[in-house]
């Protein structure tokens, strides 16, 4: 004979609520940590003046300054 525990419940029948456990709570933690990041995200975008927004006039900007890079000496092995 089959075991109480094991029988399946009748088809279309009420059937047990799985438990929740700590992965869920931990999914849900995450899911949490990444909107309150997006928020954070969003709202640093919108202090700088939005999506595609620069601010400042374009002589602003300029031109890296002009380096000139030493070359070093060519060592020559003697054997």
């Amino acid at each position: 004979m089959a075991q109480p525990e094991f029988t399946m419940p009748p088809m279309g029948g009420a059937a047990r609520k799985p438990k929740t456990s700590v992965y869920t709570l931990l999914l849900v933690i995450a899911l949490v940590a990444l909107l309150v990041g997006c928020l954070f995200l969003y709202l640093e975008i919108r202090r700088f003046g939005g999506f595609g927004a620069i601010r400042g006039t374009v002589s602003a900007v300029t031109a890296p300054a002009n380096t000139q890079f030493v070359q070093q000496p060519a060592i020559t092995f003697v054997a």
